[in-house]
């Protein structure tokens, strides 16, 4: 609606290199977060996407899916209204990691889903579950870490009443980790994963300013906490505690409880953002949800009261969400791209391997963060099979002291250019692209000013803006594929249509995932049309061939039916 081009959020440009660098070398070249650049190559080649529409299409879509496995998780809980609002809350809430954190969002669905199955005491949920956890877990296997922990959680509340299902969750947790560890090895074999910084945390830990670091985390958490708006939802997820049963609320209440451990250990230690456990805790708009439905219920006999407070609790959580996304903006401009091209065009000239040495500077300290994005978004534009050329350079700055950071940042970029320049032997070219430095232009540079447009360029694979109707329409086509990849892998596990059509994103995201790590282990080309359009058939059709099969072992035409067991 505001006419955004480019994916949103400050990781935006990062998906973007990453997925063309991966389309070009493998997953190996994503280190060990294959799963959001394999989920977007598999769009791009099954529905002629262009990266950039991928990636943004993503960031919705996700979004969508968490929302939706929100309402799977607690149906038979909380019955249709509690769990459409705690679809809708959940859902919202998602956009705290729709601006740009795919791999946290693909973590966060997929774990929603694989609370659903294990909610449905079948011996097929839970080996479903853990597949699709582990799908999951390949976008970003630091999160698995703290779904399984949740899920050990969940399994040690189980012990005392039902040992079986104690087994059942823990069983889920340790398959699902020791998956995901034969998946990372998988994507190993090929070309080593390119190390950057590809953010300006990233930085300071390398440059080992851990007391800038720690400020910059604390800072950024106590900027933030209004846009959550925990001071309803916490309240009252605690007064719809105790209210979903199964396996469903045991797995909501140890969320809660390691969400709010999270947050203090973070605040307290400083070894990581607290922000993060808050926008990866889920739990806690599902519970507020079922809170306000407890709400209603208490409140019924005051026919007017009981509207205007739940309606009035409902809006607030709703506006926090819609206040951080409408603050929103993609990290790449029109002029930056335009720079590129030209930029893309000159790299592309240039002998295989010869480093290229990109000048970033402004006359401040936002250097350490210009520094960052510029290498982001400058990766996305170059060919990708010069991606590993690029390096970003600070230069000093004459005649005014530079901060510690400052300094810092100069010191590591020049080491990157040293040894870049020793690896290949050869010497690096030097680029200035005005909307990244417009404080020094040395004489040896190329200068590239996007206001000063150059004829007859021939880039190769320039990245190229979508338009606010392509994207809307990718998200739309790529919502419809999750769903169909997904719904015949639902319905092994869950038994009502509903549910199933609700977890089925999330659980196509996954199972595109997995297929996906493993052809490109097997050396598919995901990259290609063919190798895509390979992942989304063999990934959808897997599930309706098993779901026929199971039946037909089973000897019956439909699921098994499981009773609904609605909240109080």
């Amino acid at each position: 609606m505001r006419g955004a081009r480019f994916p949103v959020g400050p990781d935006g440009p990062v998906y973007l290199w990453w997925s063309r660098l991966a389309g070009d070398e493998g997953l190996s070249a994503t280190a060990d977060r294959p799963g959001a650049p394999a989920l977007s190559l598999v769009l791009e080649g099954t529905l002629a996407q262009s990266v950039v529409e991928a990636t943004a299409a993503l960031e919705v879509i996700l979004g969508v899916a968490v929302g939706l496995a929100s309402a799977a998780l607690v149906r038979r809980r909380a019955g249709a209204v509690g769990s459409t609002l705690a679809g809708l809350l959940a859902g919202a809430f998602a956009v705290h990691l729709a601006a740009g954190y795919l791999a946290n969002l693909v973590t966060a669905a997929a774990f929603l889903a694989a609370g659903a199955l294990l909610d449905d005491p079948r011996r097929r949920a839970a080996v479903l579950a853990a597949v699709v956890l582990t799908g999951g877990g390949l976008a970003h296997p630091q999160f698995l870490l703290l779904c399984v922990a949740i899920l050990l959680v969940a399994a040690a509340l189980a012990w005392r009443s039902d040992r079986h299902e104690a087994f059942r969750i823990a069983g889920t947790a340790v398959g699902s980790a020791a998956a995901l560890g034969i998946g990372l090895l998988a994507v190993r074999p090929g070309g080593p994963p390119l190390e950057v910084d590809t953010s300006k945390d990233a930085f300071l830990r390398r440059a080992g300013l851990t007391s800038e670091l720690r400020s910059a985390y604390l800072d950024r958490f106590v900027h933030r906490w209004t846009r959550y708006v925990q001071w309803v939802s916490v309240p009252l997820a605690a007064i719809g505690f105790t209210a979903p049963n199964g396996n469903a609320g045991r797995i909501l209440r140890s969320w809660f409880v390691l969400t709010l451990v999270g947050v203090a250990f973070a605040l307290v230690t400083g070894w990581l953002p607290a922000d993060r456990f808050v926008t990866f805790g889920f739990a806690i708009p599902i519970l507020a949800a079922l809170g306000l439905v407890r709400l209603w219920r208490r409140l019924e006999r005051r026919r007017a009261l009981d509207v205007v407070v739940t309606v009035a609790l409902t809006l607030a959580m709703l506006a926090g969400s819609a206040i951080a996304w409408n603050r929103q903006e993609p990290f790449v401009s029109e002029d930056e791209v335009r720079a590129l091209v030209v930029a893309n065009e000159a790299v592309s000239r240039l002998e295989a391997g010869t480093p290229v040495a990109f000048l970033v500077n402004e006359p401040d300290d936002t250097v350490s963060f210009l520094a960052t994005r510029a290498g982001n978004v400058i990766r996305a534009g170059v060919p990708p099979d010069r991606i590993r050329d690029v390096v970003v350079v600070v230069p000093p700055v004459g005649g005014t002291p530079a901060s510690g950071q400052r300094r810092a940042l100069e010191r590591l970029t020049a080491r990157d250019l040293a040894a870049a320049e020793a690896r290949s032997g050869r010497k690096a070219a030097v680029i200035v692209l005005t909307p990244f430095d417009d404080v020094d232009r040395p004489t040896d540079a190329l200068v590239v000013d996007p206001s000063r447009p150059v004829k007859g360029s021939f880039p190769v694979d320039p990245l190229e803006a979508s338009s606010a109707a392509g994207i809307a329409w990718a998200s739309i086509v790529a919502l419809a594929l999750l769903t169909v990849v997904g719904y015949g892998w639902a319905r092994i596990g869950l038994a009502d249509t509903i549910t199933a059509a609700a977890a089925a994103p999330a659980i196509g995201a996954a199972m595109l995932i997995l297929v996906a790590t493993a052809l490109d282990a097997l050396g598919v080309a995901l990259g290609t049309t063919l190798g895509a359009l390979a992942v989304s058939a063999l990934g959808g059709g897997g599930g309706y061939l098993a779901r026929f099969v199971l039946e037909r072992r089973a000897g019956s035409g439909s699921a098994p039916q499981v009773q609904e067991q609605p909240a109080e």
